[in-house]
């Protein structure tokens, strides 16, 4: 049994600023913390952390400086009594966040330097910013001695915290807004407090927008004349009252229905939450009711809802759907005529079928369903093509590897064309992903091994790039690939990459005699310490994944399958009799 490949997310602080410091409200309308389902008890024991003591030395009053900032619930106050008073009034944490692995022990008087190691950062609005290059670990902090005590006189504008703080104290989730033809959700991960704050760290994200490097990649209903007031309370009927300010009459209806979208899909994940108000200087927006339903809005969804969640294979050449152990054909031609696929995709709603033929060299595309008739043959000529990707826009993406490297196409509208690719155009890559929202590609390319002169075998390396589009959904550019990091030392040899959600990519490799199934996020950032890295026994090759919530991911061999969201993984016989096993897309 083999598959087509189809096609701790970062631990960001999103905090409130008030008062030119970050801190919890301390007036408002109060969030019930007893809610069913809600994160406000997921915070265990609280630390407030102790003052400055009297003759501390500089080094401790830097050691405690950077220990105050992990307080629980999240607040800087504690942290700005070990500064000036200058600083405290100049110092402006919430501008980003810094998350490290371990520091050194603070060294200096006049000037305490600490060394950071495993350091990455994160913008105000909880998105993962890269990693801290090596060069900018060591923080310098000026002392000073004020009413003859050593305090900082030039804190950097960051929230500087160690990673096993962040770890508990905040949750991994996804922003969303809409592709730039306004069809489908395009999702972007962030990380926001756990507790109380948790839906008012989500709203404020959202309102925060993607961002100028997501111009024509994704686009945001919310106007950045719409701002937050103190924070989103939740009652305890479920009920999250959003009260925007600013005027939002200005706005279209289809304008405030699609806003009102990104707000369900983005504060569903807080369980506590069934409805939202959703106010704009007190009134609704144009044309909505006073209140959403979290669940609306799901023909929008990112995994394409029109998709069916069948698993889909050859067999004898014939095109077969569902479970693993009960295939059955397709009704249609393509269910009962061999058109010699090797590798074939259907599209996310089923209708069309492009399949590899003639040993990797051509493609043959139509409706899957067809009782009569041809299918097209679109490629011809090619050296050895990938299996085919569709995106929920019925975009067709081929990657064929030739003697130069990788050739990129798309087939839409307006025909096959070439398209490139920076970091992937020209390499050997081995493996494609593209996200069902059609805004992300990820490959594997094999890098060549040789590290400071030393000749060592060649790594996969697992890279990402954004897809540009204009409002009417042609391609306009995509952007250079980046590279994922990997969390280990490993130098991996990657069998296969699959969709594990929307934002996060499964990748199987083997580690001595067995394999391993390890999770990476498309932003890059550390994956949160929860999320497993199952370890297998047995020549597994292939992952079968889908971005579907709650989909099931599975890992396969020419004799064995198994389901990697189970907790009993033990290995099913598989069906000798089937090839390219897949999800549409």
């Amino acid at each position: 049994m083999r598959r087509t490949p189809a096609l701790s997310t970062a631990i960001a602080l999103v905090i409130v600023a008030l008062s030119g410091c970050v801190s919890l409200p301390e007036s408002g309308p109060v969030v019930p913390a007893d809610n069913e389902g809600s994160f406000a008890d997921e915070l265990g024991s609280r630390y407030l952390p102790n003052p400055p003591q009297p003759g501390e030395s500089a080094t401790d009053i830097v050691r405690h400086f950077l220990e105050a900032m992990t307080a629980t619930p999240i607040q800087t106050n504690s942290a700005a009594e070990f500064l000036t008073e200058d600083a405290q009034a100049s110092w402006e944490p919430e501008g980003e966040t810094i998350v490290y692995g371990d520091a050194t022990q603070p060294k200096g008087q006049t000037r305490v330097s600490v060394a950071l190691t495993d350091a990455h950062v994160l913008d105000s609005r909880g998105v993962f910013a890269g990693r801290l290059p090596p060069a900018d670990r060591t923080f310098s902090f000026r002392m000073t001695i004020e009413e003859g005590q050593w305090r900082i006189d030039d804190p950097p504008d960051a929230l500087i915290v160690p990673r096993y703080w962040t770890d508990d104290q905040f949750r991994p989730v996804d922003v969303y807004f809409f592709d730039p033809t306004a069809r489908i959700l395009v999702p972007e991960p962030v990380s926001v407090p756990r507790g109380e704050q948790f839906a008012t760290a989500l709203t404020r994200s959202l309102l925060a927008g993607p961002g100028p490097a997501l111009a024509q990649v994704s686009r945001n209903f919310l106007p950045p004349q719409l701002t937050l007031g103190l924070s989103v309370p939740v009652d305890a009927d479920g009920i999250a009252d959003v009260a925007l300010q600013g005027d939002g009459s200005s706005m279209s209806a289809e304008e405030a229905e699609l806003a009102a979208v990104q707000l369900a899909w983005t504060l569903r994940q807080d369980p506590a939450i069934r409805s939202i108000r959703l106010t704009a200087d007190g009134q609704p927006l144009p044309g909505q009711s006073s209140l959403i339903r979290v669940e609306d809005g799901a023909q929008y969804g990112p995994a394409d809802f029109s998709s069916s969640t069948s698993l889909l294979a050859l067999r004898d050449g014939r095109l077969v759907s569902g479970q693993p152990d009960a295939m059955t054909p397709v009704d249609g031609l393509a269910g009962q005529q061999d058109y010699g696929f090797t590798d074939f995709a259907v599209s996310l709603d089923s209708t069309q079928v492009a399949g590899i033929t003639d040993g990797g060299t051509s493609v043959l595309l139509g409706p899957t369903f067809a009782r009569d008739g041809l299918l097209d043959q679109v490629v011809s000529g090619a050296t050895s093509l990938l299996p085919p990707v569709w995106d929920f826009a019925d975009r067709l993406w081929l990657v064929d590897r030739t003697s130069q490297g990788a050739q990129v196409t798309l087939i839409d509208r307006q025909g096959p064309r070439l398209v490139d690719v920076p970091g992937v155009t020209g390499e050997r890559v081995r493996h494609v992903l593209v996200s069902r929202d059609g805004s992300r590609l990820v490959s594997v390319v094999r890098r060549p091994g040789r590290v400071r002169g030393e000749e060592r075998p060649p790594r996969d390396q697992v890279v990402t790039s954004r897809i540009q589009y204009d409002d009417r959904g042609d391609l306009l550019a995509v952007t250079d690939a980046r590279r994922l990091p990997w969390p280990t030392g490993e130098r991996p040899r990657i069998r296969d990459i699959a969709w594990r959600t929307a934002t996060s990519v499964a990748v199987l490799y083997p580690i001595r005699e067995l394999v391993q199934v390890r999770t990476l996020t498309v932003d890059g950032a550390p994956v949160d310490a929860s999320v497993a890295s199952p370890t297998l026994g047995g020549d597994y090759r292939y992952l079968i994944g889908s971005p579907e919530i709650g989909g099931a991911l599975f890992a396969a061999s020419a004799q064995a399958y198994t389901d990697l969201t189970e907790a009993d993984r033990n290995p099913e016989p598989a069906d000798v009799d089937l090839s390219t096993l897949t999800y549409t897309g």
